[in-house]
């Protein structure tokens, strides 16, 4: 039995792709907290490209692809401190996230969200430890957002349709929050099974934000005025796994929990020459839930791979954000790990993803879109 355990455990490390794009809210990437339990000192690096196809119909007009691609940095570095503490960092560029342009049509949004998080792992026994640490989100400087809004209270998300419409377009300053990341660890080392529960806590955002806005009336035209929007990252539960099914096979999966519904983003607006805070939300953002399913194999000595299959069943494809105008995601993920030498490996990894169609809150439909992202790890022990 313990030969399972020293041939399965490294698997797990091909069964990540470098960027888990994820579907909740402003979701892209998880953090990943399986950097702990590598052996003593420890540091990794990621790279992934993003490219995903939404083709959309609005007003007749069709609209070749409303989602943009982007590029994911990851890193992370541990050491150990005698035989129960791991102190880490774990970082990506893109955390969360918005690219949407809807052409023509004045809806649109970029805003990238780094996050940083500082974790710790205390054993409590051989089979069980726990996970303590805060989580940092940023709203990078000079993100942008656009859409038609009304102004009588009743209507936003770019629906128009009253004598209050606007052409509104914000700039958003640089904004942190932090929040709790804690969670319990469950493990058998004879049949290289590992159990995680990991759990963050929701965000609260006040963004210093300048904004224009065009009035076909010309009664709420405003240029250069300046407000705070207020947004919300929600919370999230995972839990996942690992376990040996065999001397050279591995089973992992994953269910993650996401809270959305009570974090939307909400835009300052000028009405009457006076600044408020729109009392309607720019988002449509429900709560949902994802999982993931795989095996790894161990090949050769230096070489293992890895299949998975990610699903994010649809909530409410009747009514999704124009920011994020897709529903039903079902992933198929191939990953592969190289051992260059006993102490650095590299990682590789591919996916493919469908989404459902999808009617948005602006009046658009989605369909046929999928997603294509591809990227590699680097990481060295010493």
């Amino acid at each position: 039995m313990i030969s399972v355990k020293r041939i399965v455990m490294p698997l797990v490390v091909a069964s990540i792709m470098p960027s888990s794009i994820l579907a909740e809210g402003l979701e892209r990437v998880d953090i990943d907290p399986s950097f702990l339990f590598e052996p003593g000192n420890h540091v990794e690096y990621s790279w992934g490209q993003v490219n995903p196809s939404i083709p959309a119909t609005l007003g007749g007009v069709n609209i070749e692809n409303v989602a943009q691609s982007f590029t994911v940095n990851n890193a992370a570095a541990k050491t150990s401190i005698g035989d129960k503490i791991d102190i880490g960092f774990w970082y990506t560029n893109n955390g969360n996230g918005v690219a949407i342009d809807w052409g023509d049509t004045p809806i649109g949004a970029q805003l990238e969200m780094p996050t940083l998080a500082g974790m710790v792992r205390y054993r409590l026994t051989d089979s069980m430890s726990i996970i303590g640490g805060l989580k940092r989100v940023t709203i990078n400087d000079g993100g942008t957002f656009e859409t038609l809004m009304d102004l009588d209270g009743t209507a936003g998300n770019g629906v128009g349709g009253s004598d209050s419409e606007v052409l509104y377009t914000a700039t958003a300053s640089t904004a942190t929050g932090t929040t709790r990341v804690y969670g319990i660890v469950t493990e058998i080392p004879e049949i290289a099974l590992r159990m995680t529960l990991l759990m963050e806590g929701d965000i609260a955002l006040n963004v210093d934000t300048n904004f224009n806005q065009t009035d076909i009336t010309g009664a709420n035209s405003v240029a250069g005025a300046a407000g705070t929007t207020r947004a919300g990252i929600g919370d999230a539960t995972t839990i996942s796994f690992q376990t040996g099914i065999a001397a050279d096979t591995l089973l992992f999966g994953s269910l993650k929990m996401s809270k959305w519904q009570n974090d939307q983003i909400y835009v300052p607006i000028s009405i009457g020459g006076n600044v408020i805070t729109s009392p309607t939300a720019v988002t449509d953002f429900e709560d949902g839930q994802s999982y993931t399913i795989g095996v790894g194999r161990k090949f050769t000595d230096n070489f293992s791979g890895s299949v998975s299959y990610f699903r994010d069943p649809a909530s409410d494809c009747d009514s999704v954000s124009p920011l994020s105008p897709k529903c039903e995601t079902q992933s198929i993920n191939l990953g592969a790990k190289y051992s260059v030498s006993d102490n650095m490996a590299i990682n590789f990894g591919a996916t493919w993803t469908q989404y459902g169609d999808a009617t948005v809150s602006n009046g658009a439909t989605t369909s046929d879109s999928n997603k294509t992202n591809y990227g590699f790890k680097l990481s060295y022990k010493f």
